[in-house]
């Protein structure tokens, strides 16, 4: 009766290792799933932008608006930007306003104190002299 137990266990075993052996494992790997899953999302986003950065189409058929390739904007901007000479300011620059502080148009800039420098050792605070107050009172008789 043991040898049958164990022999009906042996079988039980070997069926079971032969079902996980024979069966797909990617089927059953949620991980595997999802990053298939992924991929496939991934190469649609890159697909799309492809689509929009190198080709011809409309963007706006109603105002007559197209959307051209990338390159070819980049080129259009750089000859366009050529054209225009050297590039203005938007308003009137105060040359003697100091550099690196925020001045808006028509108004006046805060000078800024400089730090000082990171080698130098930090200045000593002034003391005040202690006060003695024999010297200003009155002598008593």
């Amino acid at each position: 009766m043991f040898a049958g137990t164990f022999v009906i266990f042996a079988l039980f075993a070997l069926a079971v290792q032969w079902m996980v052996n024979s069966g797909d494992r990617q089927a059953f790997d949620e991980e595997a799933i999802r990053a298939k899953q992924r991929y496939e999302i991934l190469q649609k986003i890159n697909d799309e932008n492809n689509n929009l950065t190198a080709s011809y189409a409309w963007a706006d058929r109603a105002k007559e608006t197209v959307r051209i390739p990338l390159d070819l904007a980049m080129e259009l901007a750089v000859q366009k930007l050529s054209v225009q000479g050297e590039p203005r300011s938007a308003y009137a620059v105060d040359p003697a306003a100091p550099l690196g502080s925020a001045v808006k148009p028509g108004g006046l800039a805060a000078p800024q104190p400089t730090p000082p420098p990171f080698d130098a050792p930090p200045a000593p605070a002034a003391t005040p002299a202690p006060a003695t107050a024999a010297t200003n009172a009155p002598a008593r008789p």
